[in-house]
């Protein structure tokens, strides 16, 4: 191995030799060449892609301190823990370690014997860290989930953004920023707050072609996401939602049901945390009903399914949540839950957006989510689209899989239905996303499309196609042995009876969550009543 400058030969044996892997994984090879080579790197890839080798490698290939910057403890232990059975000495500083652990932490740093150390960026800002770093040579700052940079990141963390001044008082070492989620304006905020020079950018497919996406309206939300995790009886999964309450109510449903469901959030103690996320490691077909607080740096590969009885505040966000599902590279599905009503609220601007521009950011963001929610066409090509990553169909989702295809007669027709339904937001979002002047006017349209019809008086017409969705409904749940009501609800049917054939936005968001041979059922009916 040459002494001063490990090449990427040196690099291959190590990895071989040290951490037991047979070659490098996508995208890995080419950034830590850039890495050994001593420029500035940002590396985007997706979860459970290897980034932490980009930093842990060069630290046993080379003398010299690689400082990573962390925001998980948890992470760091995991990290710790694997390095030690590595011969790789290493450490960390941060506010979990006692006395004994941070002082032996920072006499390795002074004596020279560490090659890794791990701090928080609350650690790093301390001046006592920033000193006792200068006293020694640091050749690598790794900053590690690099998108808690950005305002546009959905993770912002002040502590980060002072990242970039730290590292001119370490004597300004190479800077490797690595991040699971980062669109392209994200990437642009983390190059312009942290680097001093032009980084090597190295963006690797956001694709997960393991996983199988599903977006659904929600309709009576419990059956549905219960009716998800029977598919998957027996397997790990993760239940999402957007309150502390709500992880509690629905982990004691699940359990009602028979799962065997735990809670995960902020508001439970620290060892009850630590209980229920030790459980959901070792015990077989745990379901985690979580906040966000259950987020970076679960790394179970088993995760069969996740699930979000919420949409999440961003696409970046979302990808990250359902990127912990599937790590072992086999099969795994995904299901969201969306309200029309949430969705527009998500797209009408909060007041003094101009003169904030975290509230800018985080309205963009979840426009941007609502906008996924029901986009049409393939759900991975709009989602990696988010990431500025172009694809073909994916021919795993709900749409690919034809839950919304569209039939072979009448085909125009639900393409007008899916075309006038998103016209509206499509308009709005290219205005917002190329940096022009955004509509400060709610969508009270999309309010219009969600919201379920009245109660109220039928016409002749309307209640002669309601009875033949209802005869039409019976005949297909008695041929499958299903209740009625699992082949679509009765708000559905009156909503698709009750919509002018001027309004095909409303028979199609009726129409969703159906398969495609029943939605090609009513579709007919409600065609053969257009042309009577």
């Amino acid at each position: 191995m040459s002494l001063s400058t490990p090449d990427i030969a040196d690099a291959t044996r190590v990895l071989r030799e040290t951490f037991g892997h047979k070659e490098f994984w996508p995208g890995q090879r080419a950034a830590l060449e850039a890495v050994l080579a001593g420029g500035d790197v940002l590396a985007v890839a997706p979860t459970g892609a290897g980034k932490s080798l980009l930093y842990q490698l060069p630290a046993a290939l080379r003398p010299g301190l690689v400082v990573v910057v962390s925001p998980l403890i948890a992470l760091m232990r995991d990290q710790l823990r694997g390095l030690d059975g590595l011969g790789v000495p290493a450490a960390a500083l941060h506010s979990g370690e006692d006395d004994y652990d941070y002082a032996r932490a920072c006499e390795g740093v002074a004596a020279g014997r560490l090659r890794l150390l791990y701090v928080s960026p609350e650690g790093l800002a301390q001046e006592r860290v920033i000193q006792l770093l200068r006293k020694r040579r640091v050749t690598l700052l790794a900053v590690d989930e690099a998108h808690c940079i950005s305002y546009w990141g959905h993770e912002f963390r002040r502590e980060y953004a002072a990242l970039g001044g730290i590292a001119r008082r370490l004597g300004d070492p190479p800077i490797l920023a690595v991040t699971a989620s980062a669109g392209p304006r994200t990437r642009d905020d983390i190059i312009a707050s942290l680097f001093t020079r032009p980084p090597s950018v190295f963006v690797n497919s956001f694709a997960r072609g393991n996983l199988r996406l599903a977006f659904r309206q929600r309709r009576g939300g419990m059956d549905q996401l219960a009716d998800f995790a029977r598919r998957h009886s027996g397997s790990s999964g993760i239940i999402y939602c957007n309150s502390r309450r709500k992880a509690d109510v629905l982990a004691r449903d699940f359990r009602n049901l028979g799962f065997d469901a735990l809670a995960y959030h902020a508001g439970l103690d620290a060892e009850q945390r630590s209980a229920h996320q030790d459980a959901f490691f070792t015990r077989k077909g745990v379901i985690m009903v979580a906040t966000i607080a259950f987020g970076m740096g679960v790394d179970k590969r088993d995760v069969r399914f996740v699930g979000h009885a919420d949409p999440p505040d961003s696409i970046e966000g979302y990808y990250q949540e359902i990127g912990r599902a599937g790590r072992d590279r086999l099969d795994a599905e995904t299901l969201l839950l969306y309200e029309g009503r949430d969705l527009a609220q998500r797209w009408a601007p909060p007041p003094a957006l101009e003169s904030d521009a975290l509230a800018f950011a985080a309205f963009m963001r979840r426009r941007a989510m609502a906008r996924l929610c029901i986009a049409p066409g393939c759900r991975m090509k709009a989602l990696l689209a988010e990431f500025g990553e172009e694809s073909g169909a994916c021919g795993r989702c709900d749409h690919c899989r034809g839950m919304l295809a569209l039939p072979r007669r009448g085909g125009a027709f639900m393409q007008g239905l899916k075309t006038k339904f998103l016209s509206r937001l499509v308009a709005l979002a290219e205005g917002a996303g190329s940096g022009e002047a955004v509509d400060r006017e709610p969508a009270p349209a999309l309010e219009d499309v969600f919201s379920p019809s009245p109660d109220r008086a039928l016409s002749v017409a309307q209640e002669r196609l309601l009875r033949e969705f209802f005869a039409a409904r019976l005949d297909l749940a008695r041929r499958r042995g299903l209740p009625p009501q699992r082949i679509a609800c009765d708000s559905a049917l009156r909503r698709l009876a009750c919509a002018p054939s001027s309004d095909e936005a409303s028979s199609a968001a009726a129409l969703e969550g159906m398969t495609r041979q029943d939605a090609q059922v009513f579709l007919r009916i409600l065609q053969q009543s257009r042309q009577e």
